[in-house]
């Protein structure tokens, strides 16, 4: 029988004020992760992943849960107290967002952040502490940690900082882990490093990791599982190898053309998708893709599908599983 999921969101809708009246930013999200696994989270800019992430961690900001359910270890998150939220955060789910600089304190020196980070959540010394933090800033491949835990934030490199934010998140051994786009401001050499880097504190630690990404490549290279998503909705979620191999939605397809490949000749354009995700005010009728779908239908600017199962733990929105079958064909392969 297989274990229950670490953490599950069903039907989620997050709603944000704006002057044209409360709008949903995020519209029946529902997915899961399972212990030590990668559930990676994938879409444009604007598709609602960082929203979904944010709801997970209860720190919305100006935005509410307004329908649905989080449960992390069966435990209802959506309406929970805010301390026990905070007990939460650090100890059982902790979050890596994608510019460390605006997520460390200028003030502080690192060793004093993470000293902090592990005393709000533990009946530890300040000395046993400070120990742990070293042991943390080696495991993360941070050089020379015994005078980098000294140091303030703008005395290390972006590569550097993030590895901070790993060493941070992962001080209270939590059991959940949110990636928010941890390598977007990074080179290609660094993004590699930090990708290898969350890989190895996974195995090390049995971690889950949710990882939210644009980067269709990032996802192939490192999920089990991967959920698609589009202007608030999930529109495909499955296996990683399956999805990328026979994706079942257009928009899928999209973002799988546009990872360059290691023989896509230097001077022949990237493909990309036309148009844009429309904003959270001004949502198309019908399909929320169809503005840009290269396979529209009338259909589609009328009546908005639903999400179907379309094979074993596969799912997917979109009204061409009605007429041509689920899947549109191709083959992704890694980049790199």
């Amino acid at each position: 029988m297989p274990s229950p999921p670490l953490l599950e969101v069903k039907d989620l809708y997050v709603q944000f004020p704006t002057p044209k009246g409360v709008v949903n930013a995020v519209s029946g999200v529902s997915f899961t992760v399972a212990p030590g696994e990668t559930v990676a989270i994938v879409g444009e800019s604007g598709s609602g992943k960082s929203v979904s992430s944010l709801a997970v961690m209860g720190l919305l900001g100006t935005g509410r849960i307004a329908d649905g359910s989080v449960l992390l270890r069966g435990e209802e998150l959506v309406g929970t107290d805010p301390e026990r939220l905070r007990e939460l955060r650090g100890t059982e789910m902790a979050m890596i967002f994608q510019n460390p600089m605006t997520s460390l304190d200028p003030l502080f020196t690192i060793g004093d952040q993470l000293v902090e980070a592990m005393r709000a959540h533990r009946r530890i010394s300040r000395r046993e502490a400070r120990a742990r933090a070293l042991e943390l800033l080696r495991e993360v491949g941070l050089p020379d940690p015994e005078r980098r835990i000294r140091s303030y934030p703008h005395e290390l490199s972006g590569g550097q900082q993030q590895r901070v934010m790993i060493a941070i998140a992962l001080a209270c051994e939590p059991a959940l882990l949110i990636a928010d786009e941890p390598t977007t401001a990074l080179d290609v050499t660094v993004e590699a490093q930090i990708l290898d880097l969350l890989r190895r504190m996974q195995r090390d630690h049995g971690t889950a990791l949710l990882l939210i990404t644009h980067d269709m490549a990032v996802v192939a290279e490192m999920a089990d599982r991967v959920v698609v998503m589009y202007a608030g909705q999930v529109v495909e979620q499955g296996p990683v190898r399956e999805v990328l191999r026979s994706p079942s939605n257009p928009y899928t397809r999209a973002l799988i053309d546009s990872i360059p490949l290691p023989t896509t000749p230097r001077d022949r354009p990237m493909p990309a998708i036309g148009g844009s995700v429309p904003t959270i005010t001004e949502m198309p009728p019908g399909c929320r893709f169809h503005p840009r779908c290269p396979s529209v239908q009338d259909r589609c600017a009328r009546e908005a599908p639903p999400l179907r199962e379309v094979g074993a733990g596969r799912a997917s929105r979109c009204w061409l599983h009605e007429t041509a079958g689920a899947a549109l064909g191709g083959e992704v392969r890694r980049a790199g």
